[in-house]
């Protein structure tokens, strides 16, 4: 289980981060939303490490990791991260960035790990293919590649359907889905958009300036007179009627 614990963080003079809990269980995809500047990406820099502050807690399975040894790579080992700016190596082919991502792995075990990711990402027609020359969907697909090439305890993926179709949005949905089953870890998406995790996510938590305002499952959700839950229902109904079904159908 992932455990994040946020007293208080002042990220400006005039904003902070306060009384921020969340669990997430080993399986389960935990969606945290909320308008830009709400906090969301603050929270993600937290969670993997990236930003320091001594005085919040981040638990995977118990253990402490903000235990406040200096680390040369500030980001946790631990964590896989995808972040809302990728930064890939555009003049590797799609394969050649792979075996550079499983370089660790014996070499008689290279080729065969690195062609069943390509597929479960459905890249393998890409593997020649220039990173420079992906489309945004793909890169995508290839930066989550690159969050899971190590051993990791759990996900973190900041914003990672802004840049998508619809289409896309549903075959990356997919692959989120199967990495976070078969591996059996934690996973925090972070959306501003509701509908991009409707039913891809476990449970979900609603930030709005700096505050945890709302989180469940997805059936407290759907049942919660709170006011920022009604609002956010009205928004996607009066967006697109066609919502309203699975809203109705929320497990």
């Amino acid at each position: 289980m992932l455990k994040i614990g946020i007293k208080k963080h002042q990220v400006t003079s005039h904003f902070a981060l306060s009384n921020i809990q969340i669990k997430v269980k080993s399986g389960e995809i935990y969606a945290l939303i909320g308008k830009s500047g709400s906090g969301k990406s603050t929270i993600a820099n937290l969670l993997v490490g990236v930003k320091y502050d001594p005085a919040y807690s981040i638990k995977i399975d118990s253990k402490e990791l903000n235990d406040g040894i200096d680390r040369l790579i500030p980001q946790f080992k631990q964590a896989g991260y995808v972040p809302q700016t990728l930064h890939l190596k555009p003049h590797h082919s799609v394969y050649n960035y792979a075996q550079v991502l499983f370089q660790y792995l014996p070499n008689a075990q290279q080729d065969a790990v690195i062609t069943k990711h390509l597929k479960q990402f459905y890249l393998i027609k890409q593997k020649d293919t220039k990173v420079a020359s992906l489309s945004g969907g793909e890169r995508q697909k290839l930066a989550l590649l690159e969050a899971i090439s190590q051993p990791i305890s759990y996900l973190v993926l900041d914003e990672p359907f802004s840049q998508l179709d619809t289409e896309q949005k549903l075959e990356f949905s997919q692959i989120i889905a199967s990495v976070v089953d078969e591996r059996a870890i934690p996973c925090v998406l972070i959306s501003h958009d509701l509908t991009d995790i409707l039913q891809l996510s476990h449970s979900v938590g609603i930030m709005e300036n700096g505050k945890l305002v709302f989180q469940g499952s997805w059936t407290k959700f759907k049942d919660s007179p709170n006011k920022v839950v009604l609002r956010l229902k009205k928004a996607i109904l009066d967006w697109d009627n066609q919502m309203k079904s699975l809203i109705n159908n929320l497990r």
